[in-house]
Parts: structure tokens; C-alpha cells; sequence
């Protein structure tokens, strides 16, 4: 049975003499044709689990991504909230003390100095970040 059929020889196993001239040329076209075909595909198949590998990925980080963004917008419309609060509060106190337009005139100083200097600092530092590395 088994002499009937032809069984492959290994790289590491040399064929004898008289068959080697006989194989010749083909069998080297043959091979490197086959591992050639053989090393695309594997190169496929290594293409398409990386593919799905990062989609799954994505996936799961996508959906942790909504979570956070929910919970962080929640927490930001909750912190406006306590600065208009902080505001107000402001003006009702500030109000008894000099009168309703000097308490609207101050919290509104305040709160645009705080604004100015806190968007000088945010352009000093923009200006410093190495947006183009060949710009040195």
C-alpha cells in the first residue's frame, strides 16, 4: 500500500543521488512556488486575525469610551451647576453689602479676570508644545 503512494521528502532529508538529477530543476520551482503560496496565505491569515483582533478591541474600548464620556459629562453639567450656584450665592450676599448692580459688577469682574488669566495661561502653553518635531 504505502509503496504506491508517493510520500514528500523533508527539507532536512537529502534525496538520493540518482533521484536528485532526475527532480532536478522542477522540484526546487515546485517548492519554492509552494512555499511561496503557502507564506501568502499564512501572511493572510496572520492579516485577518490581526484585523479582527483590533475590531474586537475596538469594540470593547468603545463601549468603556461611551461609559466614561457619560459619566464625565454628568459630573461637568453637576460642577456648572455648582458654579452658577457659587455665583448666585455671590451676588445675594454681595448684594446686602453694596447693592444689586456694585454685586453684579463684581462677580462679573471677578469671574472674567478669572476667565483672562486662565485662557492667557492655556495659550502660553499651546505655544510651547512641539506640534512639528523638524521646527525645533
Amino acid at each position: 500500500m504505502l509503496q504506491n503512494k508517493d510520500i514528500p521528502v523533508l527539507d532536512d532529508e537529502r534525496p538520493p543521488e540518482e533521484n536528485a538529477s532526475a527532480l532536478g530543476d522542477e522540484a526546487e520551482a515546485g517548492s519554492l512556488a509552494s512555499q511561496l503560496s503557502g507564506l501568502v496565505e499564512d501572511v493572510r491569515i496572520l492579516a485577518h486575525a490581526e484585523v479582527e483582533y483590533y475590531r474586537t478591541k475596538l469594540s470593547v474600548n468603545l463601549a468603556a469610551t461611551k461609559r466614561v464620556l457619560l459619566l464625565f459629562g454628568i459630573g461637568l453639567v453637576v460642577g456648572i451647576m455648582a458654579i452658577i450656584a457659587l455665583i448666585l450665592g455671590l451676588l445675594l450676599v454681595l448684594s446686602q453689602h453694596f447693592g444689586p448692580v456694585a454685586a453684579t459688577g463684581i462677580v462679573t469682574g471677578a469671574a472674567l479676570l478669572i476667565a483672562s488669566v486662565t485662557i492667557g495661561m492655556a495659550i502660553k502653553r499651546a505655544k510651547k508644545l512641539p506640534l512639528d518635531e523638524n521646527d525645533s
